[in-house]
């Protein structure tokens, strides 16, 4: 089975592999009109990736919890409680990182009721979130 940070590096591949592909997707719009025209096939492409990368960023959470025996969470959206708790992120990363995990349950359980403006907004203004989050694990892990 692979080590510990292997796993983390896997998972840190798989979240920037995606949000890559979200900036390239993201460019193909100048507006939210030009987004909402977008065929099923880019919208499906754009919502499952997105919820990869929120998935991933879940299980790096899950992972270094459980390695580091911290406090285990009582939900998704309390895996960024501890992650905070311990100082793996700031503040701004687990708000950001609380409202992915919010994201995700729609992508995954509510999916008639997506908000195009919501998946448009985080296309432009919040794929960084991601980025800051990966960014800070990184650090305190010393990878």
């Amino acid at each position: 089975m692979p080590g510990f940070e292997t796993i983390i590096k896997s998972l840190v591949a798989t979240v920037s592999e995606r949000i890559r592909y979200l900036e390239e997707m993201g460019r193909e719009f100048s507006s939210f009109s030009a987004f909402r025209r977008a065929d099923h096939k880019t919208m499906a492409a754009i919502e499952r990736d997105l919820e990869v990368a929120i998935e991933a960023c879940i299980d790096i959470g899950k992972i270094i919890i459980s390695e580091k025996g911290l406090r285990p969470p009582e939900s998704m959206r309390d895996v960024c409680q501890v992650l905070y708790e311990n100082n793996f992120i700031d503040k701004k990363t687990l708000k950001n990182l609380e409202g992915m995990v919010g994201l995700r349950n729609i992508l995954v359980h509510l999916y008639e009721k997506i908000d195009a403006e919501i998946i448009y907004g985080v296309l432009k203004r919040h794929l960084k979130d991601f980025n800051r989050y990966l960014k800070q694990i990184l650090q305190k892990l010393n990878i």
